[in-house]
């Protein structure tokens, strides 16, 4: 096989609020960082660490569809709560047909949420950090 028929081709990412399509996704990452405590052995010369958690962030950009989930979302925190969406992310390999799923479930908005910005004649596009617990992350290879 090829080297270049080995490499995988982003295909596919929908983002759902509530069970509703939220945007047509156009760029996404999903992260995941581990949390570690350094630590000293006496009379060993190397420093040791230990995981003792870890963290999910992400990152999405999309294209505005439907200025109802902006509308829910702020509604949302007026009562308080903390909305969650759940992604999912697909890359697939053209050449062997092989296809990587990425699904979280309870995002959370994590920084700005652009409510409104615009140029003439050009797509309305956001840019939305988030995260999530690496726990709900399920990995799918077919």
């Amino acid at each position: 096989m090829k080297r270049e028929e080995k490499v995988y081709v982003g295909s596919n990412g929908k983002v759902y609020f509530d069970g509703e399509e939220m945007f047509y996704v156009q760029k996404f990452e999903l992260k995941v960082s581990v949390k570690r405590e350094n630590f000293d052995v006496v009379g060993e010369w190397d420093e040791f660490s230990k995981a003792v958690g870890w963290s999910g962030k992400g990152m999405m950009e999309v294209l505005k569809t439907d200025a109802f989930v902006y509308r829910r979302f702020i509604e949302s925190w007026k009562k308080r709560k903390d909305p969650t969406f759940t992604i999912i992310g697909e890359v697939t390999n053209p050449e062997t047909n092989q296809t990587q799923t990425a699904i979280v479930s309870e995002c959370k908005v994590d920084g700005d949420l652009d409510i409104m910005s615009f140029e003439p004649k050009k797509l309305i596009q956001d840019k939305i950090d988030f995260n999530f617990r690496p726990s709900l992350l399920e990995l799918e290879a077919s």
